[in-house]
């Protein structure tokens, strides 16, 4: 493709590239802490107790973690050990408000589903660059508004507008750092792990400062140094090629000719004209699909469906222990930090296990890792009756548990992608998206309403983790496949394929591995 061949001329991997992985990538850091920001502002204290207001009598109180003060059911005043400030703490979410806390971190993942859609369309329209800071400044502003909410009706709105700007960073960062990096070395985006060590630092955060309206704080004021990246920050090469702005995407390639010291290729401005009048009918040609494409015909039907269940278990089941990290005893932050690191060595695995053993392989036996480990929770947490073992073997089997989910997500995105064929894949990628939104959403009643029993919600994970380990052996391996340009090849009445010469989201090869959390 003209794009590649002018990214290669001036430096495929080089200084340019080491910069925009930083700028695009580097802000998921941050935005990983507003995703995962309940994960710590969720968690009930300790210890709480009810005291009987009706008295001035401090210790006149009914016990250790019960509701009710007394036979007279007279209203309570709670009290919470000080070890940490939450917004159980700041709002009373115990008791009959318990349900409070899970519902604001599903509004918040409904926030990510409605940002991931807004900004798709809004990357297309105003442009990468400003899709992506806008993103950006308006995460920071909500937090730091959010530090000072009066209310909980407040934070939870703010928890939505968060959870919006988290989705529209992860649907613009991938693709943006993408269109700046050479076709040879597009695979280390998904594996430089900014969400894992940006999480990693939330944790430790969290430890130094117990604080949910301090962690907001901080966070906004962690948008500044990003933010100023606006200004040496370049648009979208593709972008402005397929918007006719190509003097502007020429100044694009000079910047990176001039960062990676190499020489602008002396055909740059044929080469930018050409891809303009290429990804024009290429848009042509997309508006012609719609969501229905992917239903149309049996063949691609039942995969698309089995992808989307895929999808939304795997979802459910990540965010489901990633939010219900304070139900697993032991250290609260050390928990925080082993969920988070925990998927970096799955994800150096997937790098190469996909190109030996293949997609499916590689996703099943992942797949079988959670669904032991998911188990495995259930019977340590039924048989073992030393707290000194069941607490540190529980953990162990739930992070084993994340590593699998978190790993099997990170292949079979790859086999999601080369599923499809190029006029629908952008469709079919995005309907398992959105599948995996709504498994979000559901994903924080899943440890409350187990309270501190973990036998329901792994009783639940596993479960879903059987579902997506026996799906897996439904579809094709992909890998080394000839994928296909049109859908004539997944009808089911022809299978004419050709080789895939065409794009995911602005220049993402089919068989790239991503990170789409």
């Amino acid at each position: 493709m003209y794009s590649d061949e002018i990214i290669d001329g001036v430096g495929g991997m080089s200084k340019f590239q080491i910069l925009v992985l930083f700028l695009f990538m580097g802000p998921r850091l941050i935005t990983s802490w507003g995703m995962l920001m309940m994960s710590f502002a969720g968690v009930t204290p300790q210890l709480w107790w009810c005291v009987n207001e009706m008295t001035s009598d401090a210790g006149n109180y009914t016990g250790l973690k019960q509701c009710s003060a007394g036979d007279n059911n007279t209203s309570c005043s709670y009290v919470y050990s000080k070890e940490k400030n939450t917004v159980v703490s700041e709002w009373d979410f115990v008791c009959d408000r318990a349900g409070i806390r899970p519902f604001i971190t599903s509004v918040q993942m409904g926030g990510v589903l409605l940002g991931a859609l807004l900004s798709g369309q809004s990357a297309d329209v105003i442009g990468r660059k400003k899709t992506f800071y806008i993103s950006l400044l308006l995460h920071g502003g909500f937090n730091l508004v959010a530090a000072f909410s009066v209310s909980w009706q407040m934070f939870i709105v703010l928890r939505f507008l968060i959870g919006a700007m988290v989705g529209s960073n992860l649907v613009v960062s991938y693709p943006y750092s993408m269109e700046f990096i050479g076709k040879s070395w597009r695979q280390m985006t998904s594996v430089v792990p900014f969400w894992q060590v940006g999480s990693a630092l939330f944790a430790l955060s969290c430890w130094l400062r117990p604080d949910w309206s301090d962690l907001h704080i901080i966070l906004a004021a962690l948008h500044v140094p990003f933010l100023a990246c606006w200004f040496v920050a370049p648009e979208s090469l593709r972008w402005l090629a397929v918007h006719g702005k190509l003097e502007e995407a020429e100044k694009v390639v000079d910047q990176m000719a001039r960062y990676n010291k190499r020489e602008k290729p002396a055909n740059t401005a044929i080469l930018l004209k050409k891809l303009s009048e290429e990804e024009k009918k290429g848009k042509e040609s997309y508006h012609k699909y719609n969501y229905l494409d992917i239903y149309r015909h049996w063949n691609i039907c039942w995969k698309s469906l089995v992808i989307q269940v895929i999808w939304m278990c795997m979802s459910f089941s990540f965010y489901g222990i990633t939010f219900g990290v304070g139900s697993l005893m032991g250290n609260l932050y050390l928990n925080m930090f082993l969920v988070s690191v925990i998927a970096v060595p799955g994800t150096v695995m997937v790098f190469f296990l996909t190109s030996r053993i293949g997609r499916r392989w590689t996703t099943f036996s992942f797949f079988t890792v959670a669904t032991i480990g998911a188990f495995g929770v259930v019977i340590v947490s039924r048989v073992v009756s030393s707290d000194d073992i069941r607490g540190p073997a529980t953990t162990t089997m739930a992070l084993m548990c994340r590593l699998g989910v978190a790993t099997a997500w990170n292949s079979f995105q790859t086999t999601t992608s080369e599923t499809y064929p190029t006029v629908t894949r952008n469709l079919g990628y995005g309907a398992a998206n959105t599948a995996a939104r709504v498994g979000s959403i559901v994903s924080p009643y899943a440890f409350a309403m187990g309270g501190e029993d973990l036998l329901p919600p792994f009783v639940i994970v596993g479960s879903t983790m059987v579902v997506c380990t026996l799906l897996t052996l439904l579809l094709p391996e992909t890998n080394n496949t000839v994928l296909a340009d049109t859908t004539e090849g997944t009808s089911g009445s022809r299978y004419t394929l050709h080789r895939d010469v065409g794009s995911v989201s602005g220049g993402k090869k089919a068989n790239d591995s991503s990170v789409e959390i």
